[in-house]
């Protein structure tokens, strides 16, 4: 959230919506900020990487928030909105499996074509 709003100018739009859809529930964060490049949306989920000015950011929020939605074996995706911004798709299993059972290799990113 904190981001999106961030990227997002005076007078721009956040929205949140959830949703179950069969044996998930997708939390969707959809912004029509600024949006992010094809040289940084790779890098987005790494530790301390950050676009924001030095004393804004820590470059922490997206790897920490990758980690907890991989400890609920979950995914997160973000793609580019038509017109402007991203949107952001964390899917959560309604029914996880074993709670030892980490999906360490779950996709990261996807980017719609």
């Amino acid at each position: 959230m904190n981001n999106a709003i961030d990227a997002t100018p005076r007078g721009g739009e956040v929205h949140v919506d959830t949703r179950v859809n069969g044996p998930w529930v997708e939390i969707a964060v959809k912004d029509n900020g600024e949006g992010i490049s094809d040289a940084n949306i790779s890098k987005i989920f790494d530790p301390f990487f950050t676009t924001k000015p030095v004393g804004k950011g820590t470059g922490l929020g997206l790897s920490i928030s990758y980690r907890i939605v991989m400890e609920h074996q979950g995914t997160i995706a973000v793609t580019r909105n038509e017109t402007a911004g991203v949107t952001f798709l964390i899917r959560i299993p309604t029914e996880p499996k074993d709670p030892g059972t980490r999906t360490e290799g779950a996709a990261k990113a996807a980017e719609s074509p």
